[in-house]
């Protein structure tokens, strides 16, 4: 049974088994309904053909894209294929572990009697060298060998790592059966890779655990045949009738340790293997195992790297939000002792110390939160006027208590799609800088937005009159946790901004002279590369 599984998206993690006949897939369908708001209705069909599976694009605005190619018309899906619909990635993946039941494992002997005609070591010298008896072969199995390091170098992902060289394992090597089993946690060998020929897939076929493990003690490849001792041919039966079997099997190595095995085998009556054929899939199998540690490699140093993300935001941030609330608690004791003495005035005085740090560390958890995670900003043509006025609106308070100034220089501008939460979390966070930058009574903060026909975007700054910024601190100003506050600030605020502007496909740039205030200027496309919901643009509805 073939099946799509999403790696990346709102329904990560699902696996979709396709049915017999046709499946629709889209936001609001039976079939393959995904939870994601930037695609289609109906925004993609799969269909059975022949033992294959076609896929084809339903005309959905965001349109859907196989192997990072925008479909133009139906296509045939091949084991690994990744197919982009919206902000949601899928595989697409032949017998799962469905199929992966079809393999026995033959613990006993009893059901496969296989003799080990060659065997090659794996190791950094099982590479392919051209000699005079393998001639044009091997310097084609060579130039083979280097097309799929080349090819599975650049994969991150283990799963599809494996279907791809499996991938090549048939394209060169014909089988009727391929597989990949791995090592898992408990030791145990799990099929993580299954292929099959057309007309294949029903039949049980068992591999011996005597070559698998034959292969993992010795570590090497080796090549076998059922045909050589066979019980079954004392009574003359022709290899026809039993489907005797070629058999390839090699070791998955690792720098220093085995990953797993990868296992070819075909009928004699279509294919023997051959020396030559060995060396080549033993080579494939040294170089597979490499490339499946450096995705190890590169999966662990993602999480090392988040979690000293982590331990520097709890670092940095921990005493900077104990200071807020430290405020809001002296705050709130105030209050509530004028409320006991029934000092209206006082909690009148009060009160703003209250709000103004609640506000403040809701400031910082959103600015946390958006800073942690990626974010697919959910547009939405709007006008922005309406976004800068909520901005405005929070910060006028603070400014007035300060006796700053707030100039609006403001153009008619056409509705544009933005994400109004992520764009009003970054005018916030710079205008808040603005006013930590301005002297008390004599500063003054101009915002002003322009639409520009020729570039096709929107242009807004914020410009301030405060004590400006040295070309050194510049030079890191968007770093996260870098802060010119002390213990006033995170240094989150604008690496957040920058973060929101760059999800809308944006740029934001700043300029600045000590003495002479500091102008950021934000360009926002109007017609951004990232996907709009279906709504917004107009998808197919529902039919």
């Amino acid at each position: 049974m073939a099946t799509i599984h999403v790696i990346q998206g709102p329904d990560k993690g699902r696996t979709f088994d396709l049915p017999a006949a046709e499946a629709v897939l889209g936001r609001q369908n039976g079939d393959l309904q995904l939870n994601d708001p930037t695609i289609s209705r109906q925004h993609a069909r799969l269909t059975p053909s022949n033992g294959l599976w076609m896929i084809e694009d339903l005309g959905a605005a965001n349109g859907t894209y196989l192997n990072g190619v925008r479909l133009r018309r139906p296509q045939r899906l091949s084991q690994g294929d990744q197919v982009r619909v919206g902000a949601t990635l899928l595989v697409f993946g032949g017998p799962g572990p469905q199929a992966a039941e079809g393999l026995d494992i033959d613990d006993d002997g009893r059901l496969v009697d296989s003799a080990i005609m060659a065997s090659i070591p794996s190791n950094e010298d099982s590479i392919i060298v051209p000699t005079p008896e393998a001639g044009a072969a091997a310097i084609g199995n060579l130039r083979q060998l280097y097309h799929i390091i080349s090819t599975i170098s650049t994969i991150f992902n283990i799963d599809l790592l494996l279907n791809r060289v499996l991938d090549h394992v048939f394209e060169l090597l014909r089988p009727d059966r391929a597989y990949v089993l791995m090592v898992d946690e408990n030791g145990q060998m799990t099929p993580k890779a299954v292929r099959y020929a057309a007309g294949e897939a029903d039949q049980r076929v068992p591999i011996s655990r005597t070559i698998v493990d034959h292969v993992i003690a010795q570590q090497v490849g080796v090549l076998c045949s059922n045909a050589m001792s066979d019980r079954r041919f004392t009574s003359g039966q022709s290899v026809h009738e039993f489907g005797i079997r070629s058999v390839l099997c090699v070791p998955i190595m690792g720098r220093d340790r085995i990953l797993g095995v990868l296992h070819v085998d075909s009928s004699v009556s279509n294919t023997t293997y051959s020396t030559e054929q060995l060396r080549l899939l033993t080579a494939i199998g040294y170089q597979t195992g490499l490339a499946v540690e450096n995705v190890q490699l590169y999966e662990s140093a993602l999480n090392s790297a988040r979690l000293a993300a982590v331990g520097e935001t709890v670092a940095s941030l921990s005493h900077h939000i104990k200071n807020i609330l430290q405020a809001l608690i002296a705050g709130a004791d105030v209050v509530g002792m004028a409320m006991e003495k029934n000092q209206p005035g006082k909690v009148q005085e009060a009160w703003p110390l209250v709000t103004r740090n609640l506000e403040r560390l809701n400031r910082e958890i959103l600015n946390m939160l958006a800073f942690s995670k990626p974010r697919q900003p959910l547009l939405e043509y709007i006008n922005l006027d309406g976004v800068i006025a909520d901005v405005l609106e929070l910060i006028t308070p603070q400014a007035d208590e300060r006796g700053v100034a707030i100039l609006k220089d403001l153009s008619e501008m056409p509705p544009i799609p933005v994400d109004p939460d992520g764009l009003h979390q970054a005018l916030l966070n710079l205008l808040t800088n603005a006013l930590d930058a301005v002297p008390p009574q004599t500063g003054a903060i101009t915002v002003a937005a322009r639409f520009d026909v020729l570039g096709q975007e929107a242009v807004l700054t914020i410009s301030d009159n405060g004590r400006g910024i040295d070309a050194t601190t510049r030079a890191h100003l968007f770093e996260p946790f870098f802060s010119t506050k002390g213990q006033r600030g995170t240094g989150l605020g604008l690496a957040v901004a920058q973060k929101v502007i760059r999800e809308h496909d944006g740029l934001i740039h700043v300029a600045s002279q000590v003495g002479h205030g500091t102008t950021f200027t934000i360009r926002l496309p109007a017609n951004p590369k990232r996907p709009m919901t279906s709504d917004q643009t107009h998808g197919p509805a529902e039919g």
